[in-house]
């Protein structure tokens, strides 16, 4: 019961501790907020003010001023510069980026606050901006004359004799590249020829099988040993689906030695447009460095003059720049200080506030423990003073969080403004190196100027023989191209012939079944025929048999035999009758079938004459492609014999008296004469020695071939 009424008399309590909650309300705390530094204004003694706008002018009367004056802080003008650059000025950080990522813009802070505020915070970030503006801007004021020697520097660099180098470094790449393609592409090759050579010899292997199965056939059908024919028919069987199966390799390997021939012209001809660039780049280069040559003499002397103004000016406009920031540097140290002040004051009553309601909080806490019966009372009395301890805590907070960053930003523009003085001070220094670098920058043009000639004509020599190449690399791969087009004409018409024979082969089998199977069925019309004859004589004997034995059965008065009589020698007149009908029927269909016969063979004589006719066209064709694979087998025998590779010059040359000795079997069996062939290239050229022989040996070659 007791511990009923306990925990009555403590529902709803929530305990405590006032140490937590003084560390939350300090962690809570946000920067100070801008605004209130808002009443804040430094003023420059006018005498200072004046004195320094006097300075500045006179420094700066040639040139031409924005505004007027020294600005400092928060009431100061920029003072520009005018100095004539070649490069861009580099783009003025944005100021926004000095708030932190988790604060509040200083524009959205100062609304919850007072809004009479929001004008001289925005004085203050946008009229402390100058002061990076004018650093930045006399940093790079005091670049052109660094510019101006860097891109000396830089031409003198791009055309002396480490550039000359460095373009004769990337032309070696480029075409050690491009050779490198090309003996890749001509090392696949011979290796796909050598693979084609293996699928030839199977295939003609396979080929000469079948032929001797087929005579061996032929043999024991002549001999009338069928045992025998079914098995050689088996094997025959056997060796024409080997037969194509090495066929059809030998199709692939002609496809894929078709691709690396391709292959191999696309990187002989990068390696030709390689060269052609390399003899651009070589005249572009000394183009240039003709040109640049005389117009650097030309423009050192106005280079040096112009930089040494610029340099006197650069000069000038630092040390302004330089006793600018110093005051400038001086105001924000004040500025700062009084910033601190300001927080100080700003929250001093509110603090006071705050420790008198922890005390009210510490006896309210008291009344607590001593008074439980009061709990209830208390506790909402607790929670308005809370609720009202956290609202001067949000106040103190948003008070001291706009202060800081003022603060915070001031910082920062002073360590930048630091900064740019040290910037300041390093240039100074630089400047003075300048000058020195400046007096000898026409003696290194003149120098140079002559380098870039001699570079110029060396590089101008070496492009004049790199287009000589290209120039006779492509009249023969044109050649060689030609001749390859005759000899992919020559296959496909090859193909294309082979497979007419075939088709007119399989009319012709058709045609032979067709004639086998209407003969057969003529026989047989025939014999039907014959036998119907049989028939009819058999009836025309055997009707009058019948009547006689009818009159004697008559005679003798037995009219029940003579009735089966008179019934059979009916059924035998009807049955004549039919078979007459049916045997002129078919009479009838064997004369349509003599004439189908007729027809049949006529065409089969016909188809037998076209299978003459283009196989004699198939031959030409094997004749020409044999003709060009021989000079296609001299050819590459040639670039085996520059390369230094005896066993491919002799296989080469043993694959050209091959194709020679077939091509002179089809010409004697079917007459072909020369004027045949007349138009068919001689000597041909390989792309492999087309792209390892150097410019004497083209031109020879050239020459020979009457490219």
């Amino acid at each position: 019961m007791e511990g009923g009424d306990m925990d009555s008399l403590f529902e709803g309590m929530v305990l405590f501790n006032s140490q937590a909650t003084e560390e939350a309300v300090s962690s809570s705390s946000q920067p100070l907020d801008e605004d209130i530094f808002s009443d804040l204004t430094l003023v420059v003694d006018p005498a200072d003010d004046d004195h320094l706008q006097s300075q500045s002018s006179q420094n700066q009367q040639p040139r031409r001023r924005k505004r007027s004056g020294l600005r400092i802080g928060y009431g100061r003008d920029t003072v520009d510069v005018d100095v004539d650059i070649d490069a861009d000025p580099s783009p003025l950080p944005q100021h926004i980026s000095a708030f932190p990522a988790h604060d509040t813009p200083p524009s959205s802070a100062t609304e919850s606050i007072t809004p009479d505020i929001d004008a001289d915070a925005v004085s203050v970030t946008v009229n402390t901006q100058p002061s990076s503006a004018d650093a930045v801007s006399v940093s790079v004021n005091t670049q052109p004359s660094s510019a101006a020697g860097s891109d000396s520097a830089a031409q003198v660099e791009t055309f002396s004799e480490e550039g000359f180098r460095q373009i004769r470094d990337t032309i070696h790449d480029k075409l050690n590249h491009a050779r490198q393609l090309v003996t890749s592409a001509s090392s696949a090759r011979k290796d796909a020829v050598r693979s084609r050579r293996k699928a030839q010899e199977n295939a003609n292997l396979a080929s000469l099988k079948y032929m001797e199965l087929e005579n061996q056939l032929e043999q024991a059908c002549e001999a009338e040993d069928f045992e025998t024919a079914e098995k050689v028919s088996q094997y025959l069987s056997a060796a024409d689906k080997e037969k194509q199966i090495f066929a059809t390799s030998l199709k692939q390997a002609d496809a894929f030695l078709a691709a690396l021939d391709l292959n191999l012209q696309q990187a002989l001809e990068s390696h030709i447009a390689a060269q052609e660039e390399c003899a651009i780049l070589l005249h572009h280069y000394a183009t240039n460095a003709v040109n640049n040559a005389d117009f650097s003499i030309k423009k050192a002397t106005l280079v040096h003059s112009k930089e040494m103004e610029q340099w006197l000016s650069s000069s000038e406009a630092l040390e302004v720049k330089r006793m600018e920031l110093e005051i400038e540097s001086h105001f924000i140290s004040e500025a700062h200080t009084e910033l601190n002040n300001n927080i100080e004051h700003s929250v001093e009553d509110d603090k006071k506030e705050k420790e008198i309601l922890c005390k009210r909080k510490s006896i309210l806490m008291g009344e607590l423990e001593n008074l439980l019966a009061l709990v209830k009372q208390k506790e909402k009395e607790i929670a308005d003073n809370d609720s009202d301890l956290k609202a001067v805590d949000h106040k103190i907070n948003n008070a001291v969080s706009g202060f800081k960053e003022i603060q915070s930003t001031i910082d920062v523009k002073y360590d930048k403004l630091q900064s740019v003085l040290a910037q300041v001070k390093l240039e100074t220094e630089t400047l003075s190196l300048k000058k020195d670098e400046i007096d000898n920058f026409l003696v290194q043009e003149e120098g140079m100027g002559a380098k870039l000639r001699e570079f110029a004509r060396v590089s101008e020599e070496e492009a004049k023989g790199y287009m000589e190449i290209v120039k006779l690399r492509r009249s023969l791969m044109s050649y060689i191209l030609k001749s390859g087009e005759d000899k992919m004409r020559l296959t496909n018409n090859e193909e294309k012939l082979s497979g007419d024979v075939k088709l007119f082969q399989q009319e012709v089998s058709a045609a032979r079944a067709s004639l086998q199977e209407l003969t057969s069925r003529k026989s047989s019309i025939q014999q039907d025929i014959a036998s119907f004859k049989q028939r009819i004589i058999f009836i025309d004997k055997r009707v009058p048999e019948l009547e006689a034995e009818k009159k004697v059965a008559t005679a003798a008065r037995n009219f029940k035999e003579a009735a089966r009589i008179a019934t059979e020698a009916k059924s035998l007149c009807v049955e004549k009758e039919d078979i007459q009908a049916e045997m002129d029927t078919v009479t009838s269909n064997l004369e349509k079938l003599e004439d189908e016969i007729k027809g049949t063979f006529d065409k089969l004589q016909e188809t037998e004459g076209m299978i003459l006719l283009k196989e004699k066209e198939l031959a030409m064709a094997k004749y020409q492609k044999l003709l060009l694979t021989a000079a296609t087998a001299r050819a590459e025998k040639k670039a085996a014999q520059e390369m230094g590779d005896t066993e491919e010059v002799n296989i080469l040359l043993a694959e050209a008296e091959a194709a020679d000795c077939e091509a002179e079997s089809i010409r004697s069996t079917y007459n072909f004469k020369a004027e045949d062939v007349s138009n068919l290239p001689k000597d041909l050229i390989s792309m492999d020695l087309v792209s390892i022989i150097d410019k004497k040996q083209l031109e020879k070659l050239a020459i020979t071939s009457s490219v």
